[in-house]
């Protein structure tokens, strides 16, 4: 089993230990990141060293993660691939590019916990989808539109799914923030952009203007 906190996990990759080979980010630069926590809310910061990543997950892992993924990435036919790891007693779900290498990485337990705080099974899906959704359209300097950009790509996930608009957006109007935060916008826009992302799927549609790196 994989035993890292995620300071180790980030040196590991810098130094090659699962195969990376590619050079760290230049200084200066802002590293992708995008985190949500029950605890601790939103952040574009990087994690608590303390928290523990337990394993990589194969296609199929116990958690479920990687088919959830699976079912996303057929229903949008996005094939770029992202590493996912499993992690426990973390209370979160984050995107991140680390030495070059596209990470996922889960809570199950924080998945379940959503789903039981929203009161839906598809919010834990949400999420996922949301963090892949960052995988899609790439990281952005101007996080507010970054977020928002995943946000519209997990409603054109949750809608191929079977999701109903409400279900696709409660996650957000419960746990989502009032007001813009220095990483992620209120609420309000987030629940708007889900919405345009589950509306053009229902019309089989895309707006590709929430991809900075689809065309």
């Amino acid at each position: 089993m994989i035993l890292l906190n995620r300071r180790e996990l980030v040196q590991s990759l810098a130094l090659g230990l699962f195969g990376v080979s590619n050079p760290s980010p230049a200084a200066g630069s802002t590293r992708p990141f995008c985190m949500y926590s029950l605890k601790r809310g939103w952040s574009a910061d990087g994690p608590d060293v303390n928290e523990y990543i337990t394993r990589q997950a194969g296609a199929k892992d116990r958690s479920g993660v990687p088919q959830v993924v699976s079912r996303i990435k057929t229903a949008l036919s996005f094939n770029t691939p992202f590493e996912i790891l499993i992690a426990e007693h973390e209370d979160n779900a984050f995107a991140t590019v680390a030495n070059g290498r596209k990470l996922l990485v889960v809570d199950v337990d924080f998945l379940d916990n959503i789903n039981r705080v929203a009161g839906t099974q598809w919010a834990a899906i949400q999420v996922i989808a949301h963090e892949v959704g960052h995988h899609i359209a790439g990281f952005l300097a101007d996080r507010h539109r970054s977020e928002l950009n995943a946000d519209y790509w997990s409603g054109q996930s949750l809608q191929r799914l079977g999701s109903s608009l409400s279900s696709a957006t409660r996650a957000i109007l419960t746990v989502g923030t009032e007001r813009d935060t220095s990483s992620h916008p209120n609420k309000y826009r987030r629940k708007e952009a889900i919405a345009q992302g589950w509306n053009d799927a229902s019309a089989g549609s895309i707006d590709y203007s929430y991809c900075s790196g689809c065309r």
